[in-house]
């Protein structure tokens, strides 16, 4: 097992500090290293909030709870008590809605891989209540997007993105999001795994390689480790790591990884950079153990300055999902950048200046004069993001 390289991390608060601690597959959790937090002015109203942040509350109560320390607050361990039990619920919810749907889509033949939810919660942490989920994520063939829009509208959901203007939506989005008319369960159907993904990651492919997972007395598809630490890598690089539960996934997930076959991986589909990222913040922040033979993915300088960069996101409590607040907005757009290659980057910037639905709805104009929505965007993505965020 290797340390990747060192990154500053001085200036993080006592709080995080401590959240971090508990965070890591340490055995020493217990009463004098809590004193030593304890003592150096801890503010637990912001303990709790970063908790909630990050979405790690789960695992911080049952260590937390383990040790039954009296120098946590007694509010404090009825707050993390409440949301984790709130949790339990939640993922249940998920799972029943999983299941219903899973069924009406094999009912139409249509194929599915579940990329997060309760089923990664199991893979990754063997117990669906140790990880949160707001939502559930399903990966199907680009050829059963619309069939499988029927499925979710038979079931009662209703659709909460908009086509875009032309018949090419299914190439500039990657994702329809859902919504139920009663239960309010979230569910978003993929067809690719992340929006710069091409046909080398084919659903077919995926499909051949993926792993199952057993729950309620049923098999669920899902990732094989190879993609699914690309897809996780990519997924935390893309929202700058700004919550530690998709860390905590990375750290999980590292011991199942076959390095021979990442390797091969990386020659194959790249990712180098954002999963090396990855590494050395796993290895910074949670002491994650990274196989020797790993080590070249670390040794890579774009990887460590990406690293660098994202840590400006971890260190404060920001919202960048679906839209990044104001105050950070121009870093978020620069680290954006930053993460693509040259021709992903172009890619972007010509998607961002084809005209969309948002646009419409801000500007109307008549058919003949949308031509002039190319050279208004900038100006209307500003106005939304910017002006009224």
């Amino acid at each position: 097992m290797i340390k990747a390289a060192k990154i500053d991390l001085s200036d993080i608060s006592n709080e995080l500090s401590f959240l971090l601690f508990i965070l890591r597959d340490v055995q020493e959790l217990d009463e004098k290293r809590i004193r030593e937090y304890a003592s150096n002015n801890m503010k637990w109203d912001s303990f709790i909030q970063l908790t909630l942040h990050h979405r790690v509350y789960p695992i911080v109560y049952l260590k937390l709870n383990q040790i039954r320390s009296s120098l946590i607050p007694a509010d404090i361990m009825e707050t993390l008590r409440y949301h984790y039990n709130s949790n339990i619920i939640k993922m249940m919810q998920l799972t029943r809605e999983m299941n219903k749907i899973c069924d009406k889509l094999s009912d139409d033949s249509i194929r599915t891989i579940l990329l997060k939810g309760p089923t990664l919660a199991i893979q990754l942490y063997g117990d669906m209540s140790h990880r949160t989920s707001k939502d559930l994520d399903i990966l199907l063939d680009v050829e059963d997007v619309e069939r499988a829009e029927e499925v979710m509208t038979r079931l009662g959901y209703e659709l909460e993105d908009k086509h875009s203007l032309n018949h090419k939506w299914k190439e500039k989005m990657h994702h329809l999001s859902f919504r139920h008319k009663e239960n309010s369960v979230q569910v978003e159907i993929h067809w690719r795994l992340n929006p710069n993904s091409s046909d080398s990651h084919s659903f077919n492919r995926l499909w051949g390689r993926r792993n199952n997972v057993l729950l309620l007395n049923r098999e669920f598809h899902c990732l094989g480790n190879e993609d699914l630490l690309y897809y996780l890598a990519d997924h935390g690089a893309r929202h700058a790591w700004f919550r530690l539960r998709w860390l905590m996934d990375i750290d999980r997930l590292m011991p199942k990884i076959d390095s021979g076959k990442m390797h091969d991986y990386f020659r194959q589909y790249g990712g180098q950079s954002f999963t090396g990222q990855a590494f050395i913040l796993a290895s910074n922040l949670l002491d994650s153990k990274i196989p020797h033979s790993m080590n070249q993915v670390t040794n890579n300088k774009k990887a460590l300055r990406l690293a660098k960069t994202s840590l400006f996101f971890i260190k404060r409590i920001v919202k960048l999902n679906p839209v990044p607040e104001k105050s950070v907005v121009w870093h978020y757009f620069r680290y954006t950048l930053s993460l693509m290659t040259g021709r992903q980057r172009a890619r972007y910037l010509l998607n961002h200046l084809e005209p969309n639905v948002e646009d419409m709805s801000l500007l109307p104009l008549y058919k003949p004069f949308h031509f002039l929505y190319v050279p208004l965007r900038p100006f209307l993505w500003f106005w939304r993001n910017i002006i009224n965020n």
